[in-house]
């Protein structure tokens, strides 16, 4: 029977209970009242820190243990060595070799073309020491990767570029002179 009156009140006055807001403070004394239930739970890392350290520890001899190996295969450790084993080594010594002197070949010949306009010259050397930066990384990496046909493909890439850009600025070159040249002849007169 009281439920019953309590539903009829809530329905009649539903509408009076919507427009009332409870104070602003009423939820901060509320949540202070309440009883804390949870208890922070508190985590051992021992038992991780223990696992974390047989696995560096284990990853360090194995590391280790490769580089004796590798150092034993080359004997005496030498760069010797190193190229015994691997013959790419003697192939990118002699790919080296061709491309710096088709470099410095196609380097004299702008030089020649480029004595008007210094400023290529400089912006070109400018370029090449940021390639040849680049290409010292590379026979770092080289090193590295115990003389990897990437990194040899990479670096044989770097003269190979050297050597296009070389030939585009001296065709440019041949075609601005050769422009140049027939602009300074006078042309046939023509009769109509």
């Amino acid at each position: 029977m009281k439920t019953e009156r309590l539903d009829q009140f809530v329905r009649e006055n539903a509408e009076g209970f919507d427009t009332l807001n409870p104070p602003e403070l009423a939820w901060e004394v509320i949540e202070q009242r309440l009883p804390s239930g949870r208890k922070p739970v508190v985590r051992r890392i021992w038992p991780y820190a223990w696992k974390v350290a047989a696995a560096v520890l284990i990853f360090a001899a194995a590391w280790m243990l490769n580089d004796l190996r590798d150092i034993s295969k080359t004997s005496d450790g030498s760069a010797l060595a190193k190229k015994e084993i691997n013959p790419a080594l003697d192939d990118l010594s002699d790919a080296e070799a061709y491309y710096t002197s088709q470099i410095s070949s196609r380097q004299a010949e702008l030089a020649a073309y480029a004595r008007q306009h210094p400023e290529i010259l400089e912006d070109l050397k400018a370029e090449f020491s940021e390639m040849d930066r680049k290409k010292a990384d590379l026979k770092d990496d080289l090193t590295e990767s115990n003389a990897d046909e990437k990194v040899i493909e990479a670096i044989i890439l770097s003269y190979r570029v050297k050597i296009e850009i070389l030939d585009e600025m001296l065709n440019a070159l041949k075609k601005a002179e050769g422009e140049s040249m027939n602009d300074d002849q006078p042309a046939d007169d023509v009769e109509l």
